[in-house]
């Protein structure tokens, strides 16, 4: 595995969380959730670098513990997540630094284990153009109407993962896909992008701990995963 730098989305605004603080600005046992889900990025000698992207009028991240870091870096987002990981390829495209890879990781996914970006890493080869780390579906899945909810059909969950981050993405390959022409199309990651236009992407299966904060009933969990960890100080 070569070098690698890393895009963290953290600019969005949740529509299914609603406390006065962001989310991603949220502390849990003194330490911010963003905080804590890129500190296993650290562990890496490949990493070269963390671009956080926050929203321009932001004041919440200037109280990190980790800002000092020479590793990480702000820049500001955009309004979709698309259009922040836009501005983070183009902050490192414009630097110095010699990759061979981006990472992209969520900004409220902080139960991340170290293990699993070695995985990750480990899983990147010359056949695919990235890799997702994910778990497979357990549970029924049904298709249903949007309007009505009515069941429609219930799909073949053999072939159904969920999705988590960290992604891996060859440096050609996600800046040739995130360009101008797709920053106004409606994708939930990175990968479902470079799917649609062709790219052979590989699923790797991590830890299912690796929850994303999406609701305000989710923090008991995350502090219990972390626990677990051995993460969480108190």
């Amino acid at each position: 595995m070569n070098n690698f730098v890393a895009i963290i989305p953290a600019a969005g605004k949740s529509s299914r969380y609603s406390g006065e603080v962001p989310k991603q600005f949220l502390k849990l046992d003194g330490r911010t959730v963003l905080e804590l889900s890129i500190r296993p990025l650290l562990d890496f000698s490949e990493c070269i670098g963390i671009c956080v992207l926050v929203p321009p009028d932001d004041q919440y991240h200037k109280a990190l513990d980790l800002i000092d870091n020479p590793k990480i870096f702000i820049a500001e987002g955009g309004h979709s997540r698309i259009k922040s990981v836009a501005n983070g390829i183009k902050f490192w495209e414009l630097s110095d630094v010699s990759y061979d890879y981006f990472l992209i990781h969520d900004a409220v996914r902080p139960c991340l284990r170290s293990s699993d970006v070695q995985l990750a890493l480990n899983s990147i080869d010359n056949e695919v153009d990235g890799v997702v780390l994910g778990i497979p579906c357990s549970d029924t899945i049904k298709k249903v109407s949007v309007k009505e909810s009515f069941i429609l059909n219930t799909l073949d969950r053999t072939e159904l993962w969920r999705a988590f981050t960290p992604q891996i993405f060859k440096k050609k390959v996600l800046v040739k896909n995130v360009s101008e022409e797709n920053l106004n199309k409606e994708f939930t990651d990175e990968a479902s992008l470079i799917e649609a236009n062709g790219g052979k992407l590989k699923m790797v299966q991590g830890f299912k701990d690796n929850i994303k904060l999406t609701f305000a009933e989710d923090l008991n969990l995350i502090k219990s995963i972390l626990s677990s960890q051995g993460r969480m100080e108190s």
